[in-house]
């Protein structure tokens, strides 16, 4: 949970490297440096998002006993699976396209008007990332400790 965390939050600074270097100078510097391993990044968090998704939402029969129980967390669970997969998606579309796509013209075509549309929201799923993220940290340390669970 908080490698994934970590991810989220990275991703989503990659994905405002604008708006971050307006704010803070020193911080675009530090993002520039992570730009080459920017598709790599992706493409872990979109199989990781595509894992969480398929293994426990769709899979798993106690994802809904979960949501039930705990309604809060399993939306912020479901929000970080469909953000992870989107960031994952869009920073990784360099690497896809040129190792998946780049054998067939229609698949090409197809992920470059996704990677379009994921443009578009750039910005919005940036800021998703990091604050999911940061809200996995909060849960992470604050609320399942006070618990006693040593999740």
């Amino acid at each position: 949970m908080i490698l994934l965390a970590l991810l989220l939050i990275i991703a989503g600074a990659l994905a405002i490297p604008s708006m971050i270097a307006k704010k803070q100078p020193n911080a675009g510097e530090a993002l520039a440096k992570l730009v080459p391993y920017q598709g790599i990044i992706g493409i872990i968090l979109l199989l990781w998002g595509l894992w969480m998704l398929i293994g426990d939402v769709l899979l798993s029969g106690y994802f809904g006993l979960f949501l039930r129980f705990f309604p809060v967390w399993g939306i912020i669970y479901l929000l970080t699976i469909f953000v992870s997969i989107g960031l994952g998606a869009l920073l990784g579309y360099g690497l896809i396209a040129k190792y998946a796509l780049s054998g067939n013209a229609d698949a090409a075509r197809s992920g470059a008007a996704m990677h379009a549309k994921l443009a578009s929201i750039q910005v919005p799923l940036g800021i998703a990332g990091i604050a999911l993220g940061i809200l996995m940290f909060v849960f992470r340390f604050i609320v399942f400790n006070s618990f006693g669970a040593g999740i």
